[in-house]
């Protein structure tokens, strides 16, 4: 709550009645111009206490009276206009006025400067205009005059609508508050005090271009060099006001009917007209006034009210003039002399008939809105800038204050801590009002609120109080107080109280048991007030003093240039925390004789990246701590609270706005700004932190979704937070220097924090202090220092998770509420050894019960486990996700119906717990049922399939409801019990219709057969099918002699024994052989014996067989002669049959010749080495499905057996030439060498392949590869590639050698190709090495590669055209034997070749008829080029067709036995010649 103060300003003449007044826009200064009878006119300065200031000679003219006054908007610069045509200046630091020469000589109507006071207008009573320059120097030079002939009424300046500095600094301001302009407002005690506070005006350019209206109607515009232009003459009214719009280059003005109009203003000054509005209710010899009010405009119109109008959403609407009665409190006294008058919140002003509105004005910097009335009262509403769903509820009365006289005029101003102040002009007095909080002040055993002005109301811990009435002149601005004494201070005078406790006065009417009396008063500036022991501390407005109790300055603590002035302090204990303009923070000690600093003085701009200006700032009790709050840069808060440890000199924060995202206090997201705290008086970790939500578009949409769901469903407490206005966030700062949040309060509309004193938290409402005691201390709010330092470290500890520290602080503490917190705290530590002490020593014995029982439950997860507990703390929704999270929905299912939620029990029934959906739709018809809700209870009872008894028992007592419902249900079961309850009443067609629609078939026949109605029986009995329908109605027949009938039934109902036995009663032989082809084995072997007596062996023997019983079916058929049947029986033989029944069977099929009915018998009884001697020794065809049945699976015999089997099945099979089954057979013995022979034999090469490589045996893979071998490998590169593959794996490196060799080999007689042939000698050299002892086959290899390498230089030597040397090596060679794989014809082929291009013909024909001897078909071979042949033939004269086709012929010399050698040489000779 806060109150204004009004100060009345005290004239050097007591007898001046004021008559025009004019505050400075930043600078504590008020300037007042005056008039008496006795002195004249006057202009005086005073400060913000009202006082003149000092060394300053005002003004004073015997005759005339000053007309007009005017500050400049940022100097110290006064200027004054006299009714006789003068003007004086006062520049600041100056004691004289001094006169400053101009043009008027009638009176001075009107001064004005520009926005940045670089251009200064006058002008007079006779129309006189002129603008003036004022230079550095103080001097005032005339820039223009015009004469217009006009009385002027008003000077307007344009306005330079928005900077770039202007622009980006609210750009910046708007991203620190998260787009929220009212976080200044929610400091309402709060205003930045350093110069950066004037950076707004930095960069702005200064506009000289202004209007100017007459009493003509016509407005005036003059440029920046002073041309004046008409732009606009109204002829019906004139304009008495002229604004110019703060956001956009345009005007409003309004004029003497009541008309406002908006105009646009163009470059050049010519006005467009956007829109006019004629106001209404003027009330006669009253004028309007319009003044801006943010974004709206305020108008007064000479009534009692005040209306606003939204230019831009055309929004007009009245402001409140009463205020809203929201709270209880007790009424405010008011001090009866009105130098101190104060008007609260609570307070609504009396009106009159007349009560009019007289001048309005509005403040920017904390939006609100003033307006003062003929009857002497102020009006104040304040402007929110969050939005709000009806316009009206922008702006709130908050305040009526009443001064003597009536108003004439009020403005804005500031005071000294540059808050500010409103100047109120009543004529005979001015009043400078200021806005003051209510103070307050606590100790442990003693605290005092401010009732009024100068009214004080103190109590104590012993519940006893007293009211102190200050002295009349003490405004109270600031109090203090210790167990001994009370200080009170009104900015300027301290006044010092000594408080005593007598019990003598506790009957006084005004006195309660505490006395205070006044001890000393002295003088001082003061700011702040402190009070430590006998020392009094006093914040100036330069420097700290410290007195004593008598008022003698005992210590003054001085700040240099470099760190400013003091612009705040703070004392915790002992420890006073200074903070000064420049961000320096300095803490003192002042327990001591001389204030000693803890540490060196710190400056904020070294820990802040972004700092401003301190806001606030306070030491711990041990001083070991400092916590600050700060503005930015923009002198924005800036959301964060920051505790500084000075010895480890680290800095930690934690974010009350949001900005980082990463707010890990128990807030929720919502914006808020720390706007107080207090350290605890005792413990230096606890701090308490109050924060004040930061009014968004998002946040308001929030709340009014609260407030439409709070008729709906109760809200979690994360919401409620987030609509709480305020909230004190307990928190405490770890060793760890980190911080930790402890608990929140929710504080009430105007409640405030004003102290941390644990056990309790201090707060102020309704201006009575209230004590909320912590969490952990319900029931020890009155506890001993030591209790309560345990309940403290306690609670520090559960926040941190220390649950062992936490347990041994509290062992000795009998409080049900520490004990529960910990129990609460184990279920989200888990720590269940520690909640059974705990629910032990709250003396709940059923809840540790339940626990021991949980914890020695082996099937319960370990969550589950902790549910339990916290079930038994009424922590449901904990309870709940816990469950959740384990996966137990049957145990979640039964906490949920316990709790009475059954729809959210139905839901994890049906979805997640189904197992249990019949019961939880059982248990919610039973609390239907409870409640009286009968119909939903009969359809939940209809789902849990068992309504049968609940719907029965339910409804027995009301047979009329019974009967409509058992009329309108289809359940089968509540059908058959209503019939049963018809049929007992004797009614039979009525239980016969009920049972036909219950399509009860046995019920419908049972009571068609009382009735006598058997053929309706029979065709019931027959359409149904219903077997213990057929069976009663086939008793009945028997009962009744039909027989046939009966069998027939018994048949229907399955029930064969019966029919089987009255068949053998009744001889009815082939009616009993039909049935008992029906019938079950029993009834199969009894009629089988029946059949067996009477000598029908066919019979009996079939119905052993189908009875199971084949011994006695195979001995009777035997006996009786049947092969047929014998043979039947014996295909369904198996392993499990008897062996001498198989062994008979067998022998039976091999008796008649049957080798293969034999074989698959023995088979199927797995006889298999019988089986395979009758296939081996009567040669029986061996399928491959009877070899599948031939083979035993590898668990049925003995391994040895069962491989002695298979091969004797292999080895059938290869006799029979079914050599693929026989591999098979083979390879299932584990002879896979035997299966590779038997697959060799097949010839099937892809199956050869893949078995070596499946077989991985070496034998296996040098049997393949010698197999491919004899292939025509030479044409196939892949049986090339698994011959060198097989005989590697089988690592036969000796028959892969000789393999190589066998490609060389080939590569020479069928391509000549040697090069390739070297190659395969070379690989076979290498496979030689890795063989053992074969010295000499490795060297005759080596030789042979020497050969080839030679035959190859003959060739390299034969493409060079080396022929002599061919002619050489190849003689040398052909002298020689001929060994493979050289061929003597290629050698003689290069020989020839050679001669021939040697020209020795002869020599090469002698050759050729040699090689033609040795090889007959050389031609064909082209052992010799043709042209060789050809050129050969002509220079030997020699017919070279003849010689060509001669080499053609292929003769087989060795096949003509009887052809002599002579003959051949003849015919070759004859060829060649």
């Amino acid at each position: 709550m806060t109150l204004y103060f009004d100060t009345k300003v005290q004239f050097l003449d007591a007898e001046a009645v004021s008559t025009i007044g004019a505050c400075h826009p930043r600078e504590p200064l008020i300037a007042v111009a005056s008039y008496s009878q006795d002195q004249g006119g006057s202009v005086t300065i005073f400060d913000d206490s009202g006082e003149p200031i000092k060394d300053v000679t005002f003004p004073v003219h015997p005759t005339s009276q000053a007309s007009a006054i005017c500050w400049h908007s940022d100097k110290k610069l006064l200027v004054t206009g006299w009714e006789n045509g003068e003007v004086h200046a006062w520049f600041g630091g100056n004691r004289e006025f001094s006169a400053i020469n101009g043009p008027h000589k009638s009176p001075i109507v009107f001064l004005e400067f520009s926005e940045q006071g670089g251009r200064m207008v006058t002008a007079d009573s006779n129309g006189v205009l002129t603008g003036w320059r004022c230079d550095s120097q103080g001097h005032f030079l005339t820039m223009f005059t015009h004469d217009l002939r006009d009385p002027i009424l008003h000077v307007t300046f344009r306005r330079t609508v928005l900077s770039v500095v202007s622009t980006e600094i609210s750009n910046l301001a708007k991203a620190a508050v998260a787009g929220d302009e009212s976080a200044l407002d929610v400091l309402t005690n709060w205003r930045p005090r350093t110069a950066a506070r004037n950076l707004a005006h930095v960069g702005v350019k200064d506009n000289h271009c202004f209007f100017v209206g007459t009493e003509s109607g016509i407005i005036y515009y003059l440029n920046q060099s002073g041309t004046c232009t008409e732009v606009l003459q109204s002829s019906s009214a004139i304009f008495t006001q002229l604004l110019w719009h703060p956001k956009r280059e345009a005007i409003v003005g309004l004029m003497d009917d009541m008309t406002v109009c908006h105009f646009l203003v163009e470059s050049n000054g010519n006005l467009t007209e956007l829109d006019k509005v004629k106001l209404s209710g003027r009330v006669s010899g009253h004028k309007g006034c319009v003044s801006w009010a943010g974004n709206a405009m305020a108008i007064i119109n000479g009534d009692f009210s005040v209306r606003i109008w939204d230019i831009d959403t055309s929004d007009h609407f009245l402001l409140p003039t009463s205020l809203p009665n929201t709270s209880k409190t007790s009424p405010i006294q008011i001090s009866k002399n009105r130098s101190s008058t104060v008007r609260t919140g609570t307070t609504t002003a009396t009106t009159t008939q007349m009560e009019v509105f007289t001048c309005i004005a509005y403040c920017s910097d904390n939006q609100t809105l003033c307006a003062g009335t003929n009857q002497g009262n102020l009006y104040t509403w304040k402007r929110t800038n969050y939005s709000v769903d009806v316009p009206e509820n922008t702006w709130q009365l908050n305040n009526i204050s009443a001064v003597r006289g009536a108003i004439k005029q009020c403005t804005w101003g500031v005071c000294e801590t540059v808050k500010p102040c409103i100047m109120v002009n009543c004529i005979a007095n001015v009043y400078i009002l200021k806005e003051q909080p209510l103070v307050s002040a606590h100790c442990r055993e003693i605290w005092a609120t401010q009732r009024n002005a100068n009214q004080v109301y103190v109590h104590n811990d012993a519940n006893k109080s007293t009211y102190l009435q200050a002295d009349a002149n003490i405004s109270i601005t600031d109090l203090c107080l210790t167990k001994r004494n009370m200080l009170l201070t009104n900015g300027r005078t301290v006044v010092v109280y000594k408080i005593t406790i007598d019990d003598d006065l506790a009957d006084a009417k005004m006195n309660k048991g505490l006395s205070i009396k006044l001890m000393n008063t002295f003088a001082a500036e003061c700011i702040r007030l402190f009070i430590h022991d006998e020392n009094i501390i006093v914040l100036g407005q330069i420097d700290v003093k410290i007195f004593s109790l008598g008022g003698v300055v005992l210590r003054e603590l001085h700040f240099n240039d470099n760190e400013g002035k003091p612009i705040g302090a703070d004392l915790t204990t002992q420890y006073l925390t200074v903070f000064t303009m420049n961000g320096f923070i300095k803490i003192f000690d002042v327990s001591k004789h001389e204030p000693k600093l803890l540490t060196k003085p710190k400056s904020a701009y070294d820990m802040f990246p972004n700092f401003g200006e301190i806001i606030s700032a306070k030491c711990n009790s041990n001083g070991t701590v400092l916590a600050i709050t700060i503005a930015n840069e923009q002198l924005i808060p800036d959301g964060l609270f920051y505790t500084w440890h000075i010895e480890k000199d680290t800095l930690s924060s934690c974010d009350f706005l949001g900005k980082n995202g990463n707010q890990s206090q128990s807030l929720g997201h919502v914006a808020r700004l720390p706007t107080n705290f207090y350290w605890d008086t005792d413990d230096s970790r606890l701090f308490a932190c109050e924060a004040r939500l930061v009014h968004t578009k998002s946040k308001n949409g929030i709340a009014s979704s609260l407030n439409k769901q709070s008729n709906a469903a109760p809200l979690d407490i994360a919401a409620i937070a987030a609509s709480t206005e305020s909230i004190v966030s307990i928190m405490f700062v770890t060793e760890k220097c980190e911080i930790k949040d402890l608990e929140s309060l929710s504080l009430l509309p105007g409640e405030q924090l004003i102290n941390l004193c644990a056990p309790n938290v201090v707060t102020l409402r309704n201006c009575s202090v209230e004590l909320s005691p912590m969490g952990d201390f319900h029931g020890l709010t009155k506890c001993d220092t030591s209790t309560r330092q345990m309940v403290i470290d306690f609670s520090l500890h559960v926040v941190q998770g220390n649950m062992d520290q936490a347990f041994r602080c509290i062992r000795s503490i009998q409080s049900d509420g520490v004990w529960q917190n910990l129990a609460k705290m184990c279920v989200h530590t888990g720590r269940l050894d520690v909640a059974r002490v705990c629910l032990g020593h709250m003396k709940k014995a059923r809840s540790v019960r339940a626990l021991r029982k949980a914890l020695a439950d082996n099937t319960l997860e370990n969550e589950a486990k902790v549910a339990v507990l916290a079930i038994e703390l009424d922590m449901i929704d904990d309870a709940e996700a816990l469950y959740k999270k384990c996966g137990r929905y049957d145990l979640l299912n039964k906490l949920l119906q316990a709790c009475g939620r059954f729809e959210d029990a139905l839901k994890i029934a049906e979805q997640l717990d189904r197992v249990h959906l019949k019961n939880t739709y059982y248990k919610y018809a039973e609390h239907l049922k409870g409640e009286g809700d009968i119909l939903e209870a009969l359809n939940y009872y209809g789902k849990a399939n068992n309504p049968t008894h609940n719907v029965t028992q339910m409804l027995i007592e009301d047979p009329v409801a019974l009967r409509n419902y058992m009329q309108s249900t289809s359940d089968k079961n509540l059908l058959k019990w209503w019939a049963q309850y018809i049929e007992s009443t004797g009614d039979m067609e009525s239980a016969f219709k009920v049972y036909q629609r219950a399509d009860d078939w046995f019920s419908q026949v049972r009571i068609l057969c009382f009735l006598g109605q058997l053929s309706r029986a029979d065709s019931v009995a027959r359409l149904s099918g219903d077997k213990s329908a057929c069976y009663h109605l086939a008793r009945h027949y028997e009962n009744i002699g039909k027989i046939q009938e009966a069998i027939q039934f018994y048949t229907r109902a399955q029930t064969f024994s019966n029919a089987v036995r009255i068949c053998k009663e009744n001889d009815l032989q082939n009616e009993l052989w039909n049935v008992a082809n029906s019938a079950r084995s029993r009834d199969k072997a009894s009629a089988a014996s029946y059949f067996e007596e009477c000598g029908d062996f066919k019979r009996a023997v079939e119905l052993y067989h189908r009875s199971g019983m084949l011994h006695k079916a195979v001995e009777m058929a035997f006996a009786s002669q049947q092969p047929e049947t014998l043979q039947v029986i014996a295909s369904e033989l198996d392993v499990n049959s008897d062996a001498e029944l198989v062994t008979r069977c067998a022998d039976f099929f091999l008796g008649i010749d049957q080798l293969q009915k034999a074989v698959h018998l023995l088979a199927n009884a797995k006889h298999f080495e019988k089986a395979l001697e009758i296939c081996k020794g009567r040669a029986v065809p061996v399928t491959e499905t009877l070899a599948e049945l031939l083979t035993p699976a590898k668990d049925e015999i003995a391994e040895p057996t069962r491989v002695k089997i298979l091969t004797m099945l292999g080895d059938i099979l290869q006799e029979q030439g079914d050599y693929h089954t026989a591999t098979k057979k083979f390879t299932q013995a584990g002879d896979k060498t035997r299966a590779m022979k038997s697959l060799l034999k097949s010839g099937d090469t892809d199956k050869i392949v893949f078995f070596a490589g499946m077989s991985r045996q070496k034998e296996i893979y040098i049997m393949a590869a010698n197999y491919l071998q004899a292939l025509n490998w030479q044409n196939d590169a892949k049986i090339l590639k698994n011959i060198v593959t097989f005989y590697t794996k089988g690592q036969a490196y000796d028959l892969l050698a000789n393999f190589y060799v066998t490609c060389a080999q080939v590569e020479i007689d069928e391509f000549r190709d040697y090069e390739k042939a070297l190659k395969a000698l070379l690989e076979s050299s290498k496979c030689l090495t890795k063989i053992q002892n074969v010295q000499r086959a490795s060297d005759n290899l080596q030789n042979t590669i020497m050969e080839v390498r030679k035959v190859l230089e003959v060739q390299e030597a034969l493409e060079r055209g080396e022929w002599q040397n061919v002619v050489t090596v190849c003689k040398s060679i052909l002298a020689q034997p001929e060994r493979p794989p050289i061929r003597h014809s290629d050698i003689q082929g290069f020989l020839i070749t050679s001669l021939i291009k040697m020209n020795q013909f002869s020599d090469a024909l002698a050759y050729l008829r040699d090689l033609a001897l040795k090889v007959s078909d050389w031609s064909s071979k082209e052992l010799v080029e043709r042209s060789l042949v050809a050129k050969l033939a002509k220079e030997c004269g020699i017919d070279f067709d003849a010689m060509w086709a001669s080499g053609r012929k292929k003769r087989y010399v060795d096949d003509a036995d009887d052809a002599p050698i002579d003959f051949v040489e003849e015919e070759v000779q004859e060829d060649f010649e």
